[in-house]
């Protein structure tokens, strides 16, 4: 990255600009690879503004300090650079031996005869060839708080330079000292220098569309460090009096003063600022500020547009990551294994390296032994070295458990859920996971062999007071699933099915005819079908079913994603008829089944998809009643497959997954679980709500890909936060 540094507080001085030195070091040693030029004013000009000296010719002069000097100490001034430099605009046509052979770093600082403005500007445009990506104005020695400091601040107004005239992002940071203290202790402005740099590179990767420009504001009190919180925080509109004193009159001995235009005037102002201050009338005065914020000896971040207005939809405390040793030789790898056109990739890949400083990205894993740091892998369930994961599980992590199928498969899912059930009559799964059986056959004419074994399930088809729906265990996208009420009517089902397997066995089944070949498969279950599903008339009462991002983590915590869709089925809803209904007849699923790859291509998919949230018929305090359902019920299910079919779900310390996990709503708003899929078809969310999946990947990054590499990390808090914690389990631990 390529930055551009200024101040207006100008040149290393131990009184006037006591802060720049430990700030560039502190940047050349934690981010060594931004390239940096730095251009500032010659001497101090503060209280200057975004002003320009018009109509003024401007002169650089050049002075270089060694990196590591524990002083101001500097070589210079000279009237032209002493190094060569690559890409530069300015002739360097000599070479200082003493500068250029030396075996210790030195700094070029570039200094003109103008205003902070006036650095920006010309340092955008006539110092490099190349562009610049930032422009960091700062550190300032005193705080740029409040409406009377900041527009009257050459500081910010540097930074705003840079916004109004080159179109690049800008940060002017300051830091605030206290009771007239501008010199402090080494140690504490190498904190601030750190501490700075940590948000400005945050700022810099999560940058605000509606956003210009920020103010940064470091307290330079002892109680700053790594950890010291962070808010935006908006301008304190504050208002100020007379900043001179008052007239003093000088008796005027004789006309020659005024016609030899002498500085001695008659009457004269001096500089006297009390900075006494009244409250806004336009903001209530316990409003967040970044003046009450840095009074509290934390740290204000207040957006800014190009204009002196701060951005108020920027509020609360912003969780900055305070690590800032290289990633890649403290922590370990990222491979992403997927296919760049996929889905997902922008998503993972972009939280990734919003959360992870400085991260090295692989596109294949290094063979095992080779390394001797922590890598983590994201990449498709074939892809995963699943003997890495059992024997390197200190150093090689992945977004999917080895097994699971306690929750993924159907029939599995059903024996979890009636297991957990039977030991926890009060579970929450009693009424939210519809009457179920499993039935295993090979051939359709061994239904009723099949039937004699599940005696519970042939007594419930007998009596024939109920609709079912039959699903192979390990389909998807729909295939082989059917709604039937009698026994003829499920036998009709699995002879159409063997009927179509022989006409083409080498398939698993046929696409067009949602056909599947039963003794491929021979897992079903069958499963009450629900007769009330709650329809809504704006979506022109279609059934839906809401699918849930739920992301497991080690062994064991279960985070809900709350931004959740409702996926509607391609046909308004038809009560199944005993007298009209086929079992056979495909197309009569469509207003039945709500999967989406039920669409056909000239259908709107768009229409069949949309955010849960944005649901008009359902009130908001419904939508929370299934939401806290939904949270409920992960609980137990995930509690379930752990206590009571831990062989078939065995959460690994050193991984992660996310499960699309799809339910039903009935008319009464209760929520019945249907199904639990690993790797979910996260396509299926379409363009339009994309931003959904880039929220859930930024979520599970920042709470659990990035503690896992560095357990340094600090979870990034939101005021959006839709990532919800309902279970926290530790195996093997007697409760």
């Amino acid at each position: 990255m390529k930055v551009l540094i200024t101040n207006d507080d100008g040149p290393l001085h131990d009184e006037f600009s006591p802060y720049i030195r430990p700030f560039i070091k502190q940047l050349k040693k934690q981010y060594p690879e931004w390239e940096i030029t730095i251009l500032l004013p010659h001497e101090q000009k503060s209280w200057i503004g975004k002003a320009h000296l018009a109509g003024k010719k401007l002169s650089a002069s050049f002075l270089y300090s060694k990196l590591n000097s524990n002083d101001n100490s500097f070589l210079g001034p000279f009237s032209h650079p002493q190094i060569p430099l690559k890409n530069s605009k300015l002739p360097r046509n000599y070479i200082n031996k003493t500068i250029a052979n030396s075996d210790e770093e030195y700094i070029e600082w570039c200094l003109l005869n103008g205003t902070p403005a006036s650095c920006a500007n010309v340092g955008l445009y006539h110092l490099m060839e190349h562009e610049f990506d930032m422009v960091v104005s700062g550190p300032n020695v005193g705080r740029n708080t409040s409406a009377a400091y900041i527009t009257s601040s050459g500081t910010v107004g540097a930074a705003m330079e840079s916004v109004i005239s080159g179109n690049k992002k800008a940060i002017a940071l300051s830091w605030a000292y206290y009771d007239g203290q501008k010199i402090v202790d080494y140690n504490l402005m190498e904190i601030a220098a750190i501490r700075s740099l940590n948000i400005i590179n945050h700022l810099y990767h999560n940058w605000d569309d509606k956003t210009d420009l920020y103010s940064v504001n470091i307290p330079l009190s002892p109680e700053l460090s790594l950890d010291t919180k962070i808010f935006y925080a908006p301008i304190w509109e504050n208002r100020w009096s007379s900043i001179y004193n008052k007239a003093e009159t000088r008796q005027i001995t004789s006309p020659q003063d005024i016609e030899d235009g002498t500085e001695y005037q008659s009457i004269t102002f001096d500089w006297n600022p009390q900075f006494s201050t009244t409250n806004s009338k336009h903001q209530p005065g316990d409003l967040l500020t970044d003046m009450s914020v840095i009074e509290n000896n934390q740290i204000s971040v207040t957006p800014l547009k190009a204009s002196y207005n701060s951005l108020d939809h920027l509020t609360g405390e912003l969780a900055v990551n305070s690590n800032l040793t290289v990633f890649d030789s403290m922590t370990g790898h990222v491979v992403v294994t997927l296919d760049k056109s996929e889905y997902i990739y922008t998503p993972i890949t972009n939280a990734l390296m919003k959360y992870i400083p400085n991260l090295k990205l692989l596109s294949e894993l290094p063979l095992s032994g080779s390394y001797d740091h922590k890598i983590f892998h994201y990449g498709d369930y074939e892809q995963l070295d699943i003997d890495r994961m059992m024997t390197d599980s200190s150093k090689y992590f992945t977004n999917s458990y080895i097994y699971r199928k306690a929750l993924i498969r159907k029939h599995y899912l059903a024996e979890t859920i009636h297991r957990y059930r039977a030991k926890h009559p009060d579970s929450i799964l009693n009424k939210s996971f519809l009457e179920s059986f499993q039935l295993d056959l090979d051939y359709a004419e061994f239904l009723d062999d099949s039937l004699d074994d599940n005696w519970e399930l042939r007594q419930e088809l007998e009596k024939g007071e109920k609709w079912w729906i039959v699903k192979p265990s390990m389909s998807d996208k729909a295939q082989g699933i059917r709604v039937f009420k009698t026994i003829e009517d499920l036998q009709q089902i699995f002879n159409s099915f063997d009927e179509d397997a022989t006409d083409d066995e080498s398939e698993n089944y046929n696409d067009d005819e949602n056909k599947i070949i039963i003794s491929q498969l021979r897992h079903f279950i069958i499963q009450e079908y629900l007769h009330n599903p709650l329809l809504l008339p704006s979506m022109h009462n279609k059934k839906f079913h809401i699918r849930c991002y739920i992301t497991c983590n080690g062994d064991l915590e279960v985070y809900v994603y709350d931004r959740m869709l409702a996926l509607f089925a391609p046909n308004k809803y038809v009560s199944p008829n005993e007298k009209t209904y086929d079992p056979l007849d495909i197309d009569s699923l469509a207003c039945h089944l709500t999967n989406t790859c039920l669409q056909d291509e000239n259908q709107q998919k768009e229409l069949s998809v949309m955010e849960f949230d944005e649901l008009v018929d359902i009130e908001d305090s419904m939508k929370e009643k299934i939401k806290n359902q939904i949270h409920d019920i992960a609980h137990d299910l995930f509690l379930a497959a752990i206590g009571v079919n831990r062989i078939n779900f065995q959460p690994l310390p050193n991984a992660f997954e996310t499960y699309g996990v799809d339910f039903l709503v009935d008319s009464n708003y209760d929520v019945k679980i249907l199904e639990v899929n690993a790797y979910p078809d996260f396509k299926q969310t379409g363009d339009d709500l994309k931003d959904l999946i880039d929220e859930l990947f930024d979520n599970t990054v920042n709470y659990i890909i990035a503690p896992m590499l560095n357990e340094k990390h600090i979870i990034s808090s939101s005021k959006n936060k839709n990532f919800t914690n309902v279970l926290n389990h530790k195996s093997n631990e007697w409760s």
